[in-house]
């Protein structure tokens, strides 16, 4: 049966601009400045191989999503795919997973730029505005910006990513040439420098993914994309194997800049320590850190809006959510996201602070999307033997994803062995308590309104011109 997607602008943006978004979903500056020193206190000299593994994970992920990608191009993502790999209920567990791991970007980073930019405006300027205040302020510029639709977030992103890669590239450069503390070797990328050994390893390997996490998100953008099935795969490759190299050069880096005395996994803020021991502009990279979260923002949130939509339009969340207006926007799924993210962000921010807010909402998000990323993997070795048995390729669709998710679960080993105190551990019980309410909330569809079970996953939109070049069907099996 052929179904389309009703309401997203269809043709809106391209592959580059599908991978800019993903780019900038992945924050590169935010994530190498906050993610480095967390990574670092497990994995410690071992920083990029830490990264370096985290790396492979993701191009091993991405080779799934892809494959999903060229017969599902959906708003919905892990949620459709999983719909169609385990059915119904898998693919409503995943999307109420995917909704958690998503909905805290926001509050993730919201409470963190609001917080740098006080702590940039009283440095440099004198001036002291409350973190809240500013919190608040750039919530609205999202807002604004989300609402002129996905090519102009596409374009706002492309600039600030731009931007931000060429200072941390320059600041790079200056370590490495100068030779660090101990000189320029390999041994960053040796096991044996990890100090806890595979569970150190493990925990860096988790930050390294949250690193990452963000270039899955192409695949939100199946339904506005042109040419869908070849620009979603080509975007997500050029996201990870483009900015995975970045992260690897900015973990060696690091390594490099301490040497192998321990100073780095001891550090609470290693770029700024480096930048003012061996470059001397604290505040280009206070800006650049800036430019990065607000790129981080814009692109999260273009996710975050998709994934909702589509479970709005499929009635799993009020229908209300899943309406365009005009331009082809989802705005009600945009503002309800906003005033959530915000209301969580300040909230967690007045609880624990907006920096350590940071980090308990990037756990929450980090093993979410483990779980996701896990679930999608085996989801299409199920999916392509019930319904592509035809096309079934032993490594592409058998061992890539069985590799991907076999290796996943070290860093979920190394978040429960030894099993987190304070704050680390409420994140983790956030994610259960999530998990057990959306069981439940399941178990009520399935007894009162099981008809929404049956509309699952059916709805997508058919890039008729993809299909005619690669001579698949231009329609949708429901």
């Amino acid at each position: 049966m052929s179904l389309r997607s009703p309401g997203l602008r269809r043709d809106a943006v391209g592959a580059v601009g599908v991978a800019v978004i993903a780019m900038a979903f992945m924050a590169p500056a935010t994530a190498v400045f906050f993610n480095t020193p967390l990574a670092a206190q497990a994995a410690g000299y071992a920083l990029p191989l830490a990264i370096l593994l985290a790396m492979v994970v993701c191009l091993l992920v991405a080779s799934v999503i892809a494959s999903f990608a060229r017969k599902l191009p959906t708003a919905g993502f892990a949620y459709t795919f999983n719909a169609h790999g385990f059915g119904k209920r898998g693919g409503f567990a995943s999307g109420w997973l995917l909704l958690l791991a998503y909905g805290m970007v926001a509050p993730m980073v919201l409470p963190a730029i609001g917080s740098s930019t006080h702590d940039f405006l009283r440095a440099e300027l004198g001036w002291n505005v409350p973190w809240w205040l500013l919190t608040l302020v750039y919530g609205a510029a999202v807002w604004g910006i989300s609402a002129l639709g996905v090519s102009q977030s596409a374009k706002t992103a492309l600039i600030f990513l731009v931007l931000e890669i060429g200072v941390l590239l320059a600041l790079f450069g200056v370590i490495l040439g100068k030779g660090g503390a101990d000189g320029v070797s390999l041994a960053p990328f040796s096991p044996s420098s990890s100090p806890d050994g595979l569970g150190g390893l493990g925990k860096g390997m988790l930050w390294g993914i949250l690193m990452f996490i963000g270039f899955e998100s192409a695949g939100t953008l199946g339904e506005e994309a042109r040419s869908a099935r070849r620009a979603i795969p080509v975007a997500l490759f050029a996201a990870v194997l483009g900015i995975g190299a970045f992260y690897v050069l900015a973990g060696f880096a690091a390594a490099t800049g301490f040497g192998h005395h321990g100073a780095l996994r001891t550090d609470p803020e290693p770029w700024t320590t480096l930048t003012h021991r061996y470059w001397g502009l604290g505040w280009l990279l206070a800006l650049t850190v800036l430019n990065s979260q607000f790129a981080n923002l814009i692109s999260g949130v273009t996710a975050q809006v998709r994934v909702v939509f589509a479970m709005g339009r499929e009635g799993l969340l009020p229908r209300g959510l899943g309406t365009v207006g005009h331009g082809q926007v989802p705005r009600a799924a945009l503002s309800c996201s906003m005033a959530v993210s915000l209301a969580l962000s300040l909230t967690g921010g007045l609880w624990i602070g907006p920096i350590r807010m940071y980090g308990f909402a990037g756990q929450i998000v980090g093993v979410a999307m483990v779980l996701v990323y896990i679930s999608i993997s085996v989801a299409l070795v199920r999916y392509y033997l019930r319904e592509h048995r035809a096309e079934f390729s032993a490594l592409r669709h058998g061992v890539v994803p069985v590799v991907a998710a076999l290796l996943l679960l070290l860093p979920v080993y190394g978040q429960l062995v030894p099993l987190p105190t304070g704050a680390n551990r409420v994140a983790l019980a956030l994610v259960v308590v999530w998990m057990a309410a959306g069981l439940g909330y399941l178990g009520w569809i399935v007894r009162n309104r099981p008809v929404l079970l049956d509309a699952m996953g059916r709805v997508w939109a058919e890039d008729d011109t993809a299909a005619e070049g690669s001579g698949e069907p231009a329609t949708a099996r429901s």
